[in-house]
C-alpha cells in the first residue's frame, strides 16, 4: 500500500497524511512473519556466499531435545572471510525418531549437499563426546572422516574438563549429603521454604537463599557448594528449630567437623573449577587458547597440591578461615585430579608444537620437529619454505612489536603478507579457524527454547529455523538494500 500511494497521490499533503494513517494500521502475523523469512533469508545466502570462498572452515556439532520433546541438531561454523574469523549458525535440523550415528551423517551430507558446501575443507569436528558423535566406528566423526580427509575429531575442551572433576568416594558421600540438606530445606514444602527465606532476613544473611545444584549447568556445583559454606550458620539455625525427624540427622551431620571441612573443600576446589570453566566460555576461543588455559591450569594443580600438603592452604580460603586440617580424601582428589587432566590433554589432536607457533612464532625452534609436525596436520605445506618463512618472521623486529600490540588472532590476519609468508599464514589460519568447543551450539540452544517457551502455539520448525539465525547472526542486514528489492518497510 505505501508503495502504491507513493506512486498514485501526487498531491504532496494529501500523500502524506494517507502514508500516516496507512502506518498505524498494526502489521498482522503473516507481514511479520515474511519479514523476519527475508531477513533470515539475506542471512543465510550471505553466509553461504562467504563459507563458498573460505579455504577451511570448522564444524561444532551437538544434539539436544527441545523443551516440546524435538531432538534439534545445531551445526555451527567458524571460518575466516578474508577480513576476520566468523562463527555462524549453519544449520538447525529437527530430528524424528532415533538419533543414531548413521542418522546424524545422513543429516549433515544431505544439508552440505543442498546448499553447496564441500566436506572436504572442514578441518575440524568437535561434538559432545556422545557415542552417536563420537563413536570409533560408527559416530558422526569416523563417518564425516572417510569423506572429509584433513578433518580431525575433537571431544568438546570444555565437557572434558568437566568430566576429569567427576567426584567419588567419601567426597562424592559429602556432595549427595550437601543436596540433601539444600533439598530438605528448599523442597520439603513450601511454608518450610517460606520460613527459611524469613530467618535469612531476620539474620541479616548475605543471601536470601540457598541454590539447588543441576548436573547440566556447568557452574551449578560450583555455586552450590559456595553458598552452602556462607550460610552455614544460618542453616545450622534452621535445623536447631526444625521439628522433622530428618532435621536432626542432617544437624548432626553438619555439626560434624570432617563434613563440614571435606565441605569447605570442595567449596574451594570448584570454585578453581568454575574459574577455568568460565575462560573456557564465550565466543571467538580458538582451541589454542582454551588449550593453552588447560595447560595453565594443570601447573595450577601441582601448586594446589603442594600448598595443601604443607598446611598452608593459600589457595582454599573457605578450609583455612574454618581452621580445619586435610585428609586424604583431599589430596588425593587433587592427585586425582593432576592425573585426569594429564590424560585427557596428553595425547591432544593438534600438536602442541603447532599451537605454540600460532600463540608465539618467535619461540618456535626452527631444526626442531615443528615443520614436520605441521605437515601432519597440513599436507599440502611446502616443509622447507615454511622454515625459511620462521626464520624471517622470527628475524624481524616490526612483526615482534606487531604481535605484542595486535595479539595472535590480528597478527596473522593482518600484519603477516600473504604474498611473503603463504605457508606461515596459511598453517596459522588452519589452526585458528579451529573451534575448541560446543559452547555456541549450547548458547544456539539456550536461545532457542527461550523462542519457543514464548512462541509454543504457532511456532513450526521452519520459523523456528528463521528465528534463530536471525538470533544467533553475526552479521548485519542491509534493510535499507532488502527494503528496495522487496519493496517493504524493515522496523527495528
Amino acid at each position: 500500500m505505501l508503495a502504491s500511494i507513493e506512486e498514485v497521490v501526487t498531491d504532496e499533503k494529501t500523500r502524506n497524511s494517507v502514508i500516516d494513517s496507512i502506518k498505524k494500521i498494526p502489521i498482522s502475523d503473516t507481514t511479520t512473519s515474511r519479514r523476519v523469512e527475508t531477513l533470515a533469508s539475506d542471512v543465510f545466502e550471505t553466509l553461504l556466499d562467504k563459507l563458498k570462498r573460505a579455504e577451511v572452515m570448522s564444524l561444532a556439532v551437538d544434539e539436544s531435545t527441545d523443551s516440546s520433546d524435538v531432538a534439534q541438531l545445531c551445526l555451527y561454523v567458524r571460518f575466516f572471510d578474508g577480513e576476520c574469523f566468523r562463527e555462524d549458525l549453519l544449520g538447525l535440523i529437527p530430528l524424528d525418531g532415533h538419533t543414531t550415528g548413521e542418522i546424524l551423517f545422513e543429516k549433515v551430507i544431505s544439508f552440505f549437499r543442498e546448499n553447496q558446501l564441500e566436506l572436504s575443507r572442514i578441518n575440524m569436528l568437535v561434538t559432545d563426546g556422545a557415542p552417536a558423535m563420537s563413536g570409533r566406528t560408527r559416530g558422526l566423526s569416523a563417518r564425516l572422516a572417510d569423506v572429509a580427509p584433513q578433518l580431525r575429531s575433537l571431544h568438546c575442551l570444555i565437557h572434558q574438563s568437566l568430566l576429569c572433576a567427576k567426584l567419588s568416594g567419601e567426597l562424592k558421600e559429602t556432595m549427595d549429603s550437601v543436596m540433601a540438606i539444600i533439598n530438605f530445606i528448599r523442597s520439603t514444602s513450601s511454608l518450610q521454604h517460606r520460613l527459611f527465606r524469613q530467618l535469612l532476613s531476620d539474620m541479616s544473611a548475605q543471601y536470601t537463599d540457598l541454590l539447588i545444584h543441576n548436573d547440566i549447568r556447568w557452574l551449578s556445583k560450583g555455586n552450590a557448594l559456595k553458598r552452602f559454606c556462607e550460610l552455614k550458620e544460618e542453616i545450622l539455625a534452621f535445623l536447631r528449630n526444625s521439628k522433622q525427624k530428618k532435621a536432626d540427622t542432617f544437624l548432626c551431620l553438619m555439626e560434624n567437623a570432617e563434613f563440614h571441612a571435606a565441605v569447605c573443600f570442595l567449596s574451594d576446589v570448584f570454585h578453581h573449577l568454575n574459574l577455568l570453566n568460565t575462560e573456557l566460555q564465550g565466543r571467538d576461543k580458538t582451541v589454542a587458547q582454551l588449550v593453552e588455559r588447560l595447560q595453565a591450569f594443570q601447573k595450577r594443580l601441582a601448586l594446589f597440591s603442594a600448598d595443601l600438603c604443607s598446611g598452608k592452604m593459600l589457595h582454599f580460603p573457605a578450609l583455612r578461615t574454618a581452621g580445619l586440617q586435610t585428609t586424604e580424601a583431599m589430596t588425593g582428589f587433587i592427585n586425582a585430579l593432576k592425573t585426569n587432566f594429564a590424560a585427557r590433554f596428553e595425547h591432544f589432536s593438534i600438536p602442541t608444537e603447532v599451537m605454540g607457533f600460532v600463540n608465539d612464532p618467535f619461540c618456535v625452534d626452527v631444526v626442531g620437529e615443528f615443520a614436520v609436525k605441521a605437515k601432519e596436520l597440513v599436507v599440502s605445506l611446502n616443509e622447507a619454505c615454511l622454515q625459511l618463512e620462521l626464520i624471517d618472521i622470527q628475524s624481524s623486529a616490526d612483526l615482534k612489536q606487531s604481535l605484542q600490540l595486535a595479539g595472535s588472532e590480528k597478527f596473522w590476519t593482518r600484519e603477516v603478507s600473504h604474498q611473503k609468508f603463504p605457508n606461515s599464514r596459511h598453517l596459522a589460519l588452519f589452526v585458528l579457524t579451529m573451534f575448541g568447543s560446543t559452547y555456541t551450539c549450547e548458547s544456539a540452544f539456550s536461545h532457542m527454547n527461550a523462542i519457543k517457551t514464548s512462541n509454543r502455539a504457532s511456532l513450526t520448525a521452519e520459523h523456528l529455523h528463521h528465528c534463530m539465525r536471525i538470533a544467533m547472526t553475526s552479521y548485519t542486514p542491509d534493510f535499507a538494500a532488502l527494503a528496495k528489492s522487496n519493496k517493504c518497510h524493515f522496523s527495528h
